[in-house]
């Protein structure tokens, strides 16, 4: 479905990204970790055709992403969305949350306005946002009721691709677990893939069957989660410890 073929990038001669490669399958979820600095949102925003990799490439169901700005960006948008670590930045200040919502149908899709407003108001319930919001502005909700409409947003177009970029990492630990539940059902619900980006592997093992480790831009190892605590590399280790010595309950 999604191949990851040997992506580089280089800024002015300092390597972000170096030779990563990976394929995800329908319906699977990779979960990408490291530290702050390892490439993890620059690999994101490649993946959505944000930035350009300096060299390889990323195939979605056998079709390259596209280069510039043209009718087939718009094919890739449908099938790959991403809810980004920014939150506050993906809302329009100035929208009501049900225009938000409905924003990617209006560019992504011919439907009727009717059979819009039907679709977001079943996507606000999907995603348990009380239907009196959806007449608020974005500065009126709770960072997890945000968080919630940008997923709404996100999955309205029915996507086959979720890309998750930090999307827990501003919300208390209580939130964070309902926003890992509703992703869970909402995957097992639209056969959704995943790739969730985290620095926190406390998170991983609830939501994903398998883990991409980087850091400094480089594959640290694949492994699948339930494998995780028996990892023999060294980074990695040290990742699991920091989640143990913050007192984070680890599950598989």
């Amino acid at each position: 479905m999604l191949d990851i073929q040997h992506i580089s990038k280089r800024i002015a001669f300092k390597s972000i990204l170096e030779d990563i490669h990976f394929t995800l399958q329908t319906g699977r979820s990779l979960a990408v970790v490291g530290e702050s600095g390892s490439g993890k949102s620059t690999l994101a925003r490649i993946i959505m055709g944000l930035e350009r990799p300096t060299s390889g490439r990323i195939l979605f169901n056998g079709v390259p992403a596209p280069e510039r700005k043209t009718a087939e960006f718009k094919s890739w948008y449908q099938q790959i969305q991403f809810v980004f670590q920014n939150t506050a930045a993906s809302l329009d200040p100035r929208m009501t949350i049900f225009q938000s919502i409905e924003e990617p149908l209006c560019h992504l899709t011919k439907l009727r306005k009717n059979d819009r407003k039907v679709l977001v108001h079943e996507y606000a319930a999907k995603v348990g946002l009380p239907q009196p919001l959806l007449s608020s502005v974005p500065s009126h909700l709770s960072g997890g009721q945000y968080q919630r409409a940008c997923i709404a947003k996100a999955l309205i177009v029915r996507p086959k691709l979720l890309v998750c970029d930090e999307i827990v990492s501003n919300l208390d630990v209580i939130h964070q677990h309902t926003i890992i539940e509703l992703l869970q059902s909402l995957q097992a619900e639209q056969q959704l893939s995943l790739l969730f980006i985290t620095h926190d592997l406390s998170l991983v093992p609830s939501l994903c069957e398998d883990v991409l480790v980087m850091k400094d831009g480089r594959m640290v190892e694949l492994i699948q989660s339930a494998l995780l605590n028996s990892s023999q590399h060294p980074y990695t280790a040290s990742l699991l410890g920091a989640v143990k010595l913050l007192g984070q309950h680890w599950h598989h």
